[in-house]
C-alpha cells in the first residue's frame, strides 16, 4: 500500500518520493515534523526510519556541492594547478618581454606609482570626510540606532492549528458521567462563590477581638473546598436550571427554576460543527497562541499535539477544562490554557445540560 504523509501546516497529501524530493532540495529538514495514518502522533522526520537513507544521500551530496562552491574539489583543484602552470608561463615570457623592451617596463611602474597615489588620495578623504573615517579616529558621535526586541520576534514564532486529520469531536455526555460532572462543576461553583464573599467581606475594627471576629477568621482559614460534597437534590436543581438556561443557578435548595419553555423553542438541541469552529478560530490567537508563545520564551524546542476537552455547559459557559496530552500535564503551558479558555470562550446556548468538545491542536516552533 503506497504510504500517504502529511506536513504541518499543509492540508496536501504527500507520497513517499514526494517527500524524499522535498528533502534533497532543502524544503524540509530532520526537525521539521510528519504524519501519516500509521503514526499515533506528529514525528520528527530524523524518527522516521524509511527517511534516514535519503538524509544520508543528501549529505553526500550536499558534501559534494560544498567543495565544489569552495574549489576543493578533485576538478577545481586540477583545474587550479593548470592556472597556476599557465600563468607562470606567462610570468616568465613577460619578464623576457620586458627585458627586451626596457622602456615598456618603466611605463608600466609609473601608472603603478599613479595608481597608489589614486588610492592614498581616497583613503584619505574616507578617514576625514566620512561618518566612518570620524568613527575609527573616535571623532564622531554615534547615533541612536534601533535595537531589534528579540522577545517580542520570539512571542510571534510559534504556529498553532487544529489538527485536520483528528479534527474536532463533539459528544453527549451519558447520564451517569453528566450527574458526577455537574456535581464537581457545582462544587466548584459554590468554592468560587465562597471565595469571593469571603474577599467582599473584610473585618471590621470593631469586631476585632469579639467572638464574631474570631468566628469570622475561622471562616476564612478554612476556605470551600472543590472536594466538598453537594447533594442529588442539588444537583439536579442545578440540572434542571441548565435545562431551562438559568445559568446563574449558585445550588441553594430554595432556588426557582422558571420556564422558559418559548425561549427555548428557538436554541438548537446541541452544538454545530460549525459552532463549534468559529468560537475555536475566534479565540485560538489570544488563549492557545498566546499560551504556546509565552511558553516558548521557556524552552524554544517545545512542540507537540495538544488535545483539550471542554465540558461546555447548556448555557454556552465552559465549566471544566480538561488536557488530554500527557507531555503537558501540569506544566505553565497547560495552566495558561485551562485559566484563558474558563474566561474567554463562550459557546451558543443549546438544548441540553451538558456536551463535551474534544479540539486537538499541533503546535509548532518552526
Amino acid at each position: 500500500m503506497e504510504q500517504k504523509f502529511r506536513l504541518v501546516n499543509d492540508d496536501n497529501v504527500y507520497s513517499f518520493e514526494e517527500i524524499a524530493e522535498k528533502i534533497v532540495t532543502g524544503k524540509l529538514v530532520k526537525e521539521s515534523l510528519i504524519w501519516e495514518p500509521a503514526l499515533p502522533d506528529w514525528v520528527k522526520l530524523r524518527d522516521y526510519p524509511d527517511f534516514h537513507e535519503v538524509f544520508a544521500a543528501y549529505e553526500v551530496e550536499a558534501e559534494e556541492a560544498l567543495k565544489k562552491a569552495m574549489g576543493t574539489d578533485a576538478e577545481s583543484l586540477e583545474r587550479k594547478e593548470l592556472r597556476g602552470a599557465l600563468s607562470s608561463a606567462s610570468q616568465e615570457k613577460q619578464a623576457l618581454f620586458a627585458e627586451r623592451r626596457p622602456w615598456l617596463r618603466w611605463t608600466i611602474t609609473a601608472l603603478a606609482c599613479v595608481a597608489m597615489i589614486g588610492s592614498a588620495v581616497k583613503f584619505l578623504n574616507t578617514l576625514f570626510y566620512t561618518q566612518e573615517g570620524q568613527a575609527l579616529l573616535g571623532t564622531v558621535i554615534e547615533e541612536q540606532v534601533e535595537t531589534i526586541d528579540i522577545e517580542r520576534i520570539r512571542m510571534a514564532s510559534g504556529v498553532t492549528k487544529i489538527d485536520e486529520v483528528k479534527g474536532i469531536s463533539i459528544k453527549k455526555v451519558d447520564k451517569k458521567k453528566e450527574k458526577d460532572l455537574l456535581a464537581e462543576i457545582l462544587a466548584d461553583m459554590k468554592r468560587e462563590e465562597a471565595l469571593e464573599a469571603q474577599q467582599a467581606a473584610p473585618e471590621t475594627p470593631k469586631e476585632k477581638g469579639t467572638p464574631v471576629a474570631e468566628a469570622k477568621t475561622e471562616v476564612k482559614k478554612k476556605p470551600a473546598s472543590i472536594f466538598d460534597k453537594v447533594s442529588d437534590e442539588e444537583v439536579e436543581q442545578f440540572r434542571r436550571s441548565l435545562l431551562a438556561k438559568g445559568g446563574g443557578y449558585t445550588g441553594s435548595k430554595k432556588a426557582v427554576v422558571k420556564d422558559n419553555t418559548a425561549k427555548m423553542a428557538a436554541i438548537p438541541e446541541e452544538l454545530s460543527s460549525r459552532q463549534v469552529a468559529q468560537v475555536v478560530k475566534e479565540n485560538s490567537n489570544n488563549t492557545i497562541a498566546y499560551c504556546y508563545n509565552k511558553s516558548l520564551k521557556l524552552d524554544a524546542s517545545l512542540s507537540g499535539k495538544l488535545e483539550v476537552t471542554l465540558s461546555v455547559l447548556g448555557t454556552g459557559r465552559v465549566a471544566k477544562v480538561d488536557t488530554n496530552t500527557q507531555k503537558f500535564k501540569g506544566t505553565n503551558l497547560e495552566r495558561c490554557v485551562k485559566d484563558l479558555i474558563k474566561k474567554k470562550w463562550v459557546f451558543p446556548e443549546f438544548n441540553g445540560t451538558l456536551t463535551e468538545v474534544t479540539i486537538p491542536f499541533v503546535l509548532s516552533s518552526e
